[in-house]
């Protein structure tokens, strides 16, 4: 009976090994939970940055040159960690993965870099790859999905169907937390369907751009989001993404326990005006350096032209009535509310060198943008308003300082590296570098405002290629666990 006993139990464990080499030699996509059918979905509920993080997805790519980058991060979400800032329970890694080209090094230059110790506590080093695709934000989201045929709202990762080298992440993920997978119904693989086009709020209202697909609008209107979309221009964009030029971080100061941080062209005017000459200098890169130290001259100089003509009816040499009318707009209000005449806004007929026309230019084509910037935050607000009933309610907005560039096509993009397109962790955001000091302090100042710390992190090898560092990552975050609850 022993014998029998034993060959029954060594048969059993072979079984069970037999089975576990299966399903991990089984295709990924015959291992995740697909949901049956789209009329299954009672609701979508997406996770926000006051959700706490369980999981830090980056790619490792030296060869992108973002090993910096990584390293920050690591000790950043280290430093959290010892400091005290993050609860036991809540604790939270890096889930890095390589690159197919750095995939052979097995990280060793980063290991080389960073301790032993650090990097078991604080890194997963994927077994998986991605061919050379670093951003992360663009395949897509992670949410919940209540289904009529489970009894518990579960997880579930959303595929915006983008492909690329990362066409079967959303799905391993998946996997890997035992979620759902909720695919895009939309195949043309528009980039406005990508995740970076899809923020939330903590209190689940959608801000969405309107470079996403009817389709996709039309999934979410279906399954949860309907009445509870603002659609946000994001047409005039290089790449189209609302995380451009909004983000939403907690506050646990802000009535709803929220904060949504805009793009502030002008707020970034009025810095590069009383920066240094020293500050500007410091800039690495030459032609950004030069740009800046151009428009700061050209606006001291309108300032000071400004002072001169204090007499209210005394001319104005038409060629001065731009740079007037400028002075005038950088020192009202951050409401927005004085606006520059339309004939100010005009493109043409700028008199001077041709450097002081480009520079001309760059001024009044940031300036419009801020003030279609503080149009469409303002429609995100009244969505929200609108959502909870809350008509007469003030709203919290802080300004990050920013700048663009125009595009072919008549398309912008950051010219400055984007801060607001930052990477949220609980109470410390991970912020891209503006290389300048007075923009820094600017940032620094108005995250220590409510509560937050802004780490500065090299952002050029995301910046240099049209994305920030909220484009590289993405975070699984725990559905029912808050830094800041909303209210």
């Amino acid at each position: 009976m022993t014998n029998y006993r034993r060959q029954r139990g060594s048969g059993l464990i072979l079984l069970l090994v037999t089975l576990a080499f299966a399903v991990v030699q089984m295709p990924i996509a015959a291992r995740v939970r697909p949901i049956s059918s789209p009329d299954d979905i009672e609701s979508i509920r997406f996770l926000s940055p006051n959700n706490v993080p369980v999981k830090v997805i980056t790619v490792y790519a030296p060869e992108f040159g973002n090993l910096a980058f990584i390293m920050s991060l690591i000790n950043i979400v280290a430093d959290m960690h010892e400091k005290g800032l993050v609860k036991a329970e809540e604790s939270f890694k890096i889930h890095l993965i390589p690159t197919l080209k750095s995939q052979a090094s097995d990280f060793s230059e980063l290991r080389s870099k960073i301790s032993a110790e650090r990097l078991k506590k604080y890194v997963e080093f994927s077994s998986i790859a991605t061919n050379n695709d670093v951003w992360m934000q663009d395949w897509g989201e992670v949410g919940v999905v209540k289904l009529k045929s489970e009894a518990k709202a579960q997880l579930v990762v959303f595929d915006s169907n983008r492909g690329r080298g990362t066409s079967d992440l959303p799905a391993r993920l998946a996997h890997f937390w035992n979620g759902f997978v909720m695919k895009n119904p939309s195949e043309s693989r528009s980039g406005g369907d990508y995740g970076g086009n899809i923020e939330v709020t903590p209190d689940n209202i959608l801000l969405i751009g309107n470079t996403s697909t009817p389709e996709l609008r039309g999934y979410f209107e279906k399954h949860g989001y309907a009445g509870r979309m603002a659609v946000l221009e994001t047409d005039w964009l290089h790449v189209g993404h609302v995380d451009e030029y909004i983000s939403v971080c907690p506050n646990p100061k802000a009535p709803r326990g929220y904060t949504l941080i805009k793009a502030n062209p002008r707020l970034a005017l009025r810095l590069i005006k009383d920066a240094s000459p020293a500050e500007l200098n410091a800039i690495p890169q030459d032609d950004y350096r030069k740009m800046l130290i151009a428009v700061r001259n050209y606006l001291r100089e309108a300032e000071r032209k400004r002072g001169r003509r204090v007499v209210d009816d005394e001319a104005v040499p038409q060629e001065e009535q731009f740079s007037r009318a400028v002075i005038d707009y950088l020192t009202k209000d951050e409401s927005g509310a004085y606006v520059l005449p339309a004939m100010d806004l005009s493109m043409d007929g700028s008199s001077g060198a041709p450097a002081d026309k480009e520079v001309e230019d760059f001024i009044k084509l940031n300036l419009t943008l801020a003030n279609l910037i503080d149009t469409n935050v303002k429609a995100a607000c009244a969505k929200i308003s609108e959502v909870r009933k809350e008509s007469g309610k003030s709203h919290s907005v802080l300004s990050f300082p920013a700048l663009y560039k125009k595009m072919w096509g008549g398309k912008h993009i950051a010219y400055i590296p984007g801060s607001v397109n930052q990477l949220i962790l609980n109470n410390q955001l991970i912020v891209p570098d503006p290389q300048v000091e007075r923009l820094r302090k600017n940032i620094a100042r108005s995250a220590s405002m409510i509560g937050l710390h802004a780490n500065f992190v090299d952002s050029l090898p995301y910046h240099n290629a049209q994305g920030q560092i909220h484009c590289g990552t993405n975070v699984f975050r725990h559905p029912n666990r808050y830094f800041v609850r909303p209210r």
